[in-house]
C-alpha cells in the first residue's frame, strides 16, 4: 500500500504542498484538482504492476489481499494530496483531523476484523480517508493551472524515492542475511527501527513546519536563513537523542526485543552516526524541493539507499555488522554532499 501511494505522495505531493505555497490563493485549487489527475495517474500503474505479479505468487497471503492492498494504496493517494493541499496553505487544523481519524479508523479496524480477514478489513480502512475527495469535488472540475508543468516535474523524484528505497532496503535486508545470517539482519534491522525514532521526528518536522516555509522563503530570497534555522534547531538535537540512544542502546534492545539481543558498540555507533547525516541529507533535500531542483533530487537518490545495497553487495564475504554501519554512513555522506552541491549550485 505504501509502495503504491508513495510514488505520488514522495513526488507530487511534496511539489504539490510547495506549489501551493508560492502560488496566489486564485491558483490553488487548480493546483490541487491538477495533482490528483497526476497522481492518481502515475500510481495506477504501479498497482497493476504490482497486481499482476501477484498472479506469479505463491505465498501464504492470498492474491486476492494482495490486489485489494494494491486498490488501498491507490485510493490512499486521495488524502495524501488533500494532505500535502493544505500543508502548503499551512492549515494544521485540517491535517490534524485528517490524520487523527485516519488513525482512529485503522486502529478500529484493527480491533474489530474477524481473525481470518484482517488483512482485508485493514487496507480498506488505509484507503477509507479518500472519502476527503467529497470535499474536494470542485478541484477536479477546475482547468488545468499555469504551473501543471512545474508539479509534472516532480513526477520524476517520486518514482526514484518511491520505488527505489523500499527496493533498496529489501535488497540490503537479503544481502546481509545471506552474507551473515537472519539474526544479524535483524539486529541491523532493529537499529534502522530505533534510528527512525529520531529520523521520523525530525522528517515529520521538516515535512509539516518546515517545508512550507522553505518554499516561501525561496520566493522571497531568503532560503539560506530558513535552511540555517532547520540545521541549528533539528540537526543539533537529534545529536543529543542518538547520543542519549546510544548511552542505552543494550538495555533498550534487550527490552525491545528479548535478552542478548545485540550489537556491537561500532556498529550502533556507526549506524546512529549515518542515520544523523541523513537527517542532514534532509535538510538539503527539502531545500532542494522549495527551489524545484527535482532533476537533482532523483540523481542524489541514487546516493542514498541503492548506493548503500551496493556497496553491501561488494563486500561479499568480507561484510559484518560494523562494516555494514560504516557503509550506512558512507552512503549518506556521499548523498548529504551531494545534496548541499546540488543546492548551493547556481
Amino acid at each position: 500500500m505504501e509502495l503504491v501511494a508513495g510514488v505520488a505522495l514522495n513526488g507530487v505531493g511534496a511539489g504539490l504542498a510547495v506549489l501551493v505555497a508560492q502560488a496566489p490563493a486564485e491558483d490553488r485549487r487548480r493546483l490541487l484538482g491538477e495533482a490528483l489527475r497526476l497522481g492518481l495517474g502515475i500510481s495506477l500503474p504501479v498497482a497493476v504492476a504490482i497486481g499482476a505479479a501477484a498472479l506469479l505468487y505463491s505465498g501464504t497471503i492470498p492474491r486476492s489481499t494482495i490486489a485489494i492492498a494494491c486498490l488501498a494504496g491507490w485510493a490512499a493517494v486521495v488524502p495524501g494530496l488533500a494532505n500535502s493541499f493544505w500543508l502548503g496553505q499551512e492549515r494544521r487544523g485540517p491535517m490534524l483531523a485528517l490524520a487523527s481519524a485516519s488513525a482512529l479508523l485503522l486502529l478500529a479496524a484493527a480491533a474489530a476484523a474477524p481473525k481470518n480477514f484482517v488483512l482485508e478489513v485493514l487496507p480498506a480502512a488505509y484507503a477509507a480517508p479518500a472519502l476527503v475527495l467529497l470535499l474536494l469535488r470542485r478541484p477536479l472540475d477546475a482547468g488545468v493551472s499555469a504551473e501543471h508543468h512545474a508539479l509534472r516535474r516532480y513526477v520524476l523524484p517520486g518514482l526514484s524515492i518511491g520505488i527505489l528505497s523500499p527496493a533498496s532496503l529489501l535488497a540490503a535486508r537479503a544481502l546481509v542475511a545471506d552474507a551473515l545470517s537472519w539474526h544479524e539482519a535483524g539486529v541491523l534491522q532493529a537499529l534502522w527501527r530505533v534510528s527512525d525514532w529520531v529520523c521520523g521526528l525530525a522528517g515529520g518536522i521538516m515535512s509539516v513546519y518546515y517545508l512550507p516555509r522553505l518554499a516561501a522563503a525561496h520566493r522571497r530570497g531568503e532560503l539560506p536563513a530558513e535552511v540555517r534555522s532547520m540545521l541549528a534547531r533539528l540537526v543539533l538535537p537529534a545529536a543529543l537523542l542518538f547520543a542519549c540512544l546510544y548511552a542505552f542502546h543494550r538495555g533498550l534492545l534487550a527490552t525491545l526485543y528479548e535478552p542478548g539481543f545485540a550489537a556491537s558498540d561500532g556498529a550502533v555507533a556507526l549506524v546512529f552516526a549515518g542515520s544523523l547525516v541523513r537527517i542532514a541529507s534532509w535538510v538539503a533535500l527539502f531545500a532542494l524541493y522549495a527551489m524545484r531542483r527535482t532533476t537533482a533530487i532523483a540523481i542524489g537518490e541514487l546516493l542514498s539507499l541503492p548506493l548503500f545495497a551496493a556497496l553491501l553487495a561488494l563486500s561479499g564475504a568480507r561484510l559484518t555488522l560494523e562494516l555494514a554501519g560504516a557503509l550506512w554512513l558512507a552512503s549518506f555522506v556521499a548523498y548529504c554532499g551531494f545534496n548541499v552541491w546540488a543546492a548551493r549550485r547556481p
